[in-house]
């Protein structure tokens, strides 16, 4: 079996590192990638700078783009159509997931207050 490959979209360097350790946690095979802005993963993906993921997370409130239409432009390009997408959002997004079946995010997780939660939570979902 292959090693699973994340992309983490989030501004916040240090979300950068509580994921990096988490994920260590959760799938120590695991190999990620990071942009600190939903352009920037967009640009990499289409130049193919990154390899196209098998889970992308993503933080809700991001600069420079909506995160409605990151995702819109993140299914545009070929080989993200199914890739699953995880919302991490610091406090409950204001929107039900099934309003949102559209852009075909599996689930909103709450950011956790320790590595070990987010270990959890990120093993709760590729499992």
């Amino acid at each position: 079996m292959k090693n699973r490959s994340f992309l983490l979209i989030d501004d916040d360097q240090d979300d950068h590192f509580i994921f990096s350790d988490a994920l260590k946690i959760a799938d120590p095979d695991a190999t990620c990638d990071y942009a600190f802005n939903c352009p920037d993963a967009i640009d990499f993906l289409k130049k193919q700078v990154i390899t196209i993921p098998d889970y992308i997370f993503m933080d809700w409130s991001m600069p420079y783009m909506d995160s409605i239409e990151a995702i819109q432009a993140l299914r545009a390009i070929p080989g993200i159509d199914r890739t699953p997408i995880y919302i991490l959002s610091g406090s409950r997004p204001s929107f039900e997931i099934h309003d949102k079946v559209g852009l075909m995010i599996q689930k909103v997780l709450t950011k956790q207050n320790s590595i070990e939660q987010l270990a959890n939570e990120i093993r709760n979902v590729i499992l």
